[in-house]
């Protein structure tokens, strides 16, 4: 039974600290370094350290230390109580540590020195991991003292830390990457989308955009250690100079993007000159950031002060903006809100104020994501209404151009039928005259035989002109059209066509369809049809020609095809024929479909809405 007590008390040791010393055994999973290490404030070396057995190490409320020029050691102890060797990982939680060194003393001697962080590069450090982890070895039933001193230089000094077994370390790992999964997959995503819709609508605001969201993600890589880790593996000055020039140019990108979306220049001429400003100084602060370290404290601590600058000037610019009647305000003022939530959150996260939790740690990431997807729908809204205004524009375009369109029309057909008044009034009776007079003095038996010739072929000439005179009249404005219907007027017209041309003709036809079409657009329909003969006359060469008018549905159907020569459709030359054919289309509001190809003939389909209360 006694046993059986001391097994239970060692599986729970490895969460309990004993005094000074934590236990460990092959069951540990993970021990937060908070829990084991106490810290002391100095700038001893290792040697004053270990021989100084009056040192106050105390423990800390979090190891968040945040931005500080003091040096600290963190001293904990372990005891591997298992009959294996163990080998544990010191994971921390953050890059911003400039440089750690984890010493392993034993018998009041170091027996283990190991270095990490900026002044040793990626390539060179043991476990090849974008966040510093050391790697604990004890022997069997070891025990042994550990001090990890961080030296502060003005910079953020964030100590968070686990302790994992080999399986823990790769849990640990795996989440940590799955959630950074997500977040690079929608900024990604995002800056797709956006590079997409740049090379379709070549608006810039798009690529300025982009550019933010690019940048913008760059600072969030060099966060998760990926610069350190991929980019300078070889050199910790330029990972983390990398920083300092993502920072820079989101800033620039994202005045710039402000200034273009809200059109700033023209409707705000005060804010875009601040932003500008903002821009100018922000390059200026960017250079001394290459003089490490005073330079490079110096940018963050500006940068930091930007950012809530920024954060007002935008609130300032959207409610100015709302004022104005700027559409998409709301998009914009929650990119901005997270701005200032997540935003502020990491500032109180980097200064050490707050303790390293999820929310804390990934406050930079969820600010980046929720700024990125909520300027990315504010652009898209922006340009939807840009859009719908557009079209409405257009709309209106198109129904002015169509009314001039039916007014000059009408004032063709209006000038048509004066002519045809004149010329049937008028020409058509003085002809009718010239041809009666003719006749009378052909009654007359004085007149010699020459005489008459002369008088006889001056008929046969005055017959034919007022014949073409009548036809002309006729063709001009056909009265049938208004005395008879449009149903009628088509039946003529397919028997003139018969009668004058040599193609064979056949016409299908419901038997009416008057009322169908408003009554001053059946003109239109007609001069349609007159002006398709005319087309296949002219240059089709058919042979066969075949006229269909039906009702079906809501629509009258128009279908004219012949087995003519056929036309290149490919070809920019278009007749007026044709282009008069399509501007009478859109006066009846229907769609015009021309099928033609070099020696297959044409077909021409018409399809008009007919009105609502027609039979």
């Amino acid at each position: 039974m006694p046993r059986k007590i001391l097994l239970i008390f060692l599986c729970l040791s490895a969460f309990i600290s004993w005094g000074q010393i934590t236990l460990i055994n092959e069951k540990t999973e993970q021990i937060a370094l908070q829990q084991i290490a106490k810290a002391f404030k100095g700038s001893e070396n290792i040697h004053q350290i270990i021989a100084n057995k009056n040192l106050n190490f105390k423990s800390l409320s979090h190891l968040n230390i945040g931005l500080t020029y003091h040096n600290y050691w963190l001293r904990f102890s372990l005891k591997n109580t298992s009959n294996k060797d163990l080998s544990l990982f010191l994971a921390f939680e953050a890059i911003v540590n400039d440089s750690l060194v984890l010493y392993k003393i034993a018998n009041g001697k170091v027996i283990e020195k190991t270095i990490l962080g900026e002044f040793l590069p990626f390539a060179q450090s043991e476990i090849k991991h974008q966040i510093p982890v050391f790697k604990i070895n004890l022997k069997a039933h070891e025990q042994a003292q550990f001090y990890l001193q961080t030296m502060g230089n003005g910079q953020p000094m964030n100590l968070t830390a686990s302790m994992l077994n080999t399986e823990g370390f790769h849990q640990w790992d795996t989440r940590k990457m799955f959630f950074l999964g997500l977040i690079y997959g929608v900024l990604m995503l995002v800056l797709v989308f956006n590079f997409s819709f740049y090379f379709i609508t070549n608006e810039k605001i798009y690529l300025i955009f982009s550019g933010q969201v690019l940048f913008s993600t760059l600072c969030i890589v060099y966060f998760d250690g990926f610069i350190y880790q991929y980019i300078f593996p070889e050199n910790g000055y330029w990972s983390n100079q990398t920083i300092a020039i993502a920072f820079c140019f989101t800033f620039i990108f994202s005045n710039i993007f402000i200034a273009n979306f809200f059109n700033l220049k023209v409707l705000a001429p005060l804010a875009n000159r601040i932003f500008g400003y903002i821009t100018y100084a922000t390059l200026s602060v960017l250079m001394l950031s290459f003089i490490h370290p005073w330079g490079f404290n110096l940018f963050i601590i500006v940068i930091t002060s930007v950012v809530s600058l920024v954060a007002v000037l935008l609130l300032i610019s959207i409610l100015t903006m709302r004022n104005l009647g700027v559409s998409s305000y709301f998009f914009i003022f929650m990119a901005t809100f997270s701005l200032i939530i997540f935003g502020s959150t990491y500032q109180l996260f980097i200064a050490g104020f707050v303790q390293d939790r999820f929310f804390t740690h990934y406050s930079m990431h969820l600010a980046v994501v929720f700024q990125s997807v909520f300027l990315a729908l504010a652009v898209n809204d922006k340009f939807r209404l840009i859009r719908e205004e557009n079209a409405q524009i257009q709309m209106k375009l198109n129904e002015a151009l169509n009314q001039y369109s039916q007014n000059l029309i009408n004032s063709i057909e209006a000038e048509r039928q004066r002519l045809a008044v004149d010329i049937h009034d008028g020409l058509g009776q003085n002809l009718l005259t010239i041809r009666n007079n003719i006749l009378r003095a052909l009654k007359q038996k004085e007149i010699s035989t020459k005489t008459q010739d002369t008088f006889y072929a001056l008929l046969d000439i005055t017959t034919d002109t007022l014949d073409d005179t009548r036809a002309m009249s006729y063709n001009l404005r056909p009265p049938i059209l208004n005395t008879m219907g449009l149903t009628v007027a088509i039946q003529s017209l397919v028997e003139k066509m018969r009668v004058s041309s040599n193609p064979k003709i056949t016409l299908k036809m419901d038997t009416s369809i008057d009322g169908l079409v408003d009554k001053d657009l059946e003109i239109n329909v007609y001069r349609i049809l007159q002006e398709s003969f005319n087309n296949v006359i002219k240059h089709a060469k058919a042979k066969k020609i075949a006229l269909e008018i039906l009702k079906k549905n809501h629509y009258l159907e128009i279908t004219f095809q012949d087995n003519g020569i056929g036309y290149d459709q490919n070809s920019k030359m278009m007749g007026q024929g044709i282009l008069g054919i399509k501007e009478r289309v859109a006066l009846l509001k229907g769609t015009l479909i021309i099928n033609s190809n070099e020696n297959t003939g044409t077909s021409i389909f018409i399809s008009i809405p007919i009105l609502t209360n027609g039979n």
